[in-house]
């Protein structure tokens, strides 16, 4: 219905100024009158409408600057008066055929935001005394920018109306029989969507720090997966006051989640995710342009996020919320969320990108040794001791550890340098040279096992990367030699 309207609104638009073309000729009585819109973008005169009483006269609909005479006159500020023969060649007036009638012409200018946007044109075959139509010619201005500021009103209001719909069937794409994860991996696109040139971020706790760990598939410049937030950012600022929180980025500062994301520039709006009243996640919301964040825009983000928190709060109990949402065990991220991160990741492997992104597993070496000296409780306490001491944003490097089996870890790393997975394992081993100390008190010796594939375009799915870091693995375990096997 609101694209009938357009249309409608168009015709009607089409039509008066066809009316006004011939107005505009029987009030100054010359013979031809035409209108076209000067088009900067394509170097395009495009023609409107004529008016006229000769049989000789033809238009084409679109003509490049360089091959009209009007080229020379698409900058006109003020009426311009021209003499056919003398400021200009019969020869170039090529909207006439067997002969040309004029003598003299009009060029009228029609002036939008300091440019010339269209030339309205009178010809006749005798001399036009512009001072004597110019009440004409100001009428026939005034009502075309009257009529163009309607017509551009009732189109804005089309994609107004266009632009809420789309969002009332964002809204309708949360499901609570989806999984969490699927749930906020929905609100991420459909946020993307309210802010095209952006990036949207999700930033959860796990492994006792908060990082991001899942970026929206259409972001274009997201922070790193797995890196971690810093005091005094707009995600901590946002999460802190439990409220959404916008600002603008000037020399860099304030920075949206931490120093390691480069250069920040633009705006940011970061947004919490409230479950059972406690705060379970940020959305970073970045563009650098600020004026992308309109108030109906900003409105539709926090309300999107809004949603998705009450459809997951609606498949939980509020006992359940003492843990972290998208941790599994042991404080390391569930496996549904880091198979989302790899299988978005995997469709922005094809963008422009330096950063590269890595995924493995990892295990220590000797399993049976540590179910012989301590109890259960003990061990599980130890393997959170393990995610914590492997999460690679403790070490610098955006990153995450997830959970896969017991004493089996997946990890995902993304970095714009080649070594940084190699870098990571020798800063971990440092650490390890005179043990590891627990969070029981006692010190243990230990080695981990590693087996990771870097992400290419040649897989298609977390699947198929879980395969080859699965066999990657398998050699480093059977291998006492090595510490890292690479598919």
């Amino acid at each position: 219905m609101a694209l009938d309207r357009q249309d409608k609104a168009l015709r009607e638009f089409k039509q008066i100024m066809e009316d006004l073309v011939h107005l505009l000729r029987t009030s100054t009585r010359v013979q031809l009158t035409y209108m076209c819109w000067v088009n900067h973008s394509r170097q395009q005169f495009v023609w409107e409408t004529n008016s006229t009483v000769l049989p000789n006269v033809m238009f084409q609909d679109r003509v490049n600057f360089d091959h009209h005479f009007l080229n020379d006159y698409k900058e006109i500020e003020e009426i311009t008066v021209l003499k056919v023969g003398e400021d200009i060649a019969k020869g170039k007036l090529m909207h006439y055929f067997d002969f040309v009638q004029a003598k003299t012409m009009v060029l009228v200018p029609f002036r939008n935001k300091g440019e010339t946007v269209a030339i309205t044109v009178l010809e006749s075959d005798l001399d036009i005394e512009v001072e004597r139509i110019k009440d004409q010619i100001l009428s026939y201005n005034n009502a075309l920018v009257n009529v163009l500021d309607t017509y551009l009103e009732v189109v804005d209001l089309h994609e107004q109306q266009k632009e809420w719909e789309v969002y009332e069937k964002s809204l309708s794409k949360f499901n609570p029989r989806q999984h969490k994860v699927e749930i906020l991996k929905t609100m991420l696109n459909e946020m993307q969507s309210c802010i095209p040139k952006g990036n949207v971020s999700l930033l959860c706790h796990g492994m006792d720090t908060w990082n991001v760990v899942l970026n929206s598939e259409k972001s274009a410049k997201p922070g790193k997966i797995g890196l971690k937030v810093e005091d005094k950012s707009v995600a901590y600022d946002a999460l802190e006051k439990g409220e959404p929180v916008f600002s603008m980025h000037f020399n860099n500062n304030p920075k949206r989640i931490s120093s390691g994301e480069g250069i920040t520039e633009g705006a940011s709006y970061a947004i919490p995710v409230v479950i059972h009243d406690r705060r379970q996640a940020v959305v970073v919301v970045s563009d650098e342009d600020p004026l992308s964040f309109k108030d109906s825009t900003k409105h539709k983000l926090s309300n999107l996020v809004r949603v998705a928190s009450l459809t997951i709060q609606a498949t939980l109990n509020k006992a359940s919320m003492t843990t972290d949402l998208l941790t599994h065990s042991f404080d390391a991220y569930m496996p549904e969320l880091w198979e989302a991160t790899v299988d978005t990741e995997l469709k922005r492997t094809g963008s422009a990108s330096r950063t590269k992104t890595w995924f493995g597993l990892i295990s220590p070496d000797d399993i049976s040794a540590l179910r012989t000296k301590f109890r259960l409780e003990e061990l599980q306490k130890i393997q959170e001791d393990f995610v914590r001491f492997l999460n690679p944003s403790v070490y610098g490097f955006p990153g995450f550890i997830g959970f896969n089996s017991d004493y089996v870890y997946s990890f995902i790393i993304q970095s714009d340098k080649e070594d940084a997975v190699e870098a990571w394992i020798e800063k971990f081993k440092t650490r390890l040279a005179h043990g590891l100390r627990l969070s029981n008190g006692h010190t243990i010796n230990i080695r981990f096992k590693i087996g990771l594939t870097q992400l290419s375009e040649d897989c298609t799915n977390s699947y198929q990367i879980l395969t080859k870091a699965k066999k990657a693995h398998a050699e480093a375990v059977n291998d006492s030699e090595v510490v890292a096997v690479v598919a």
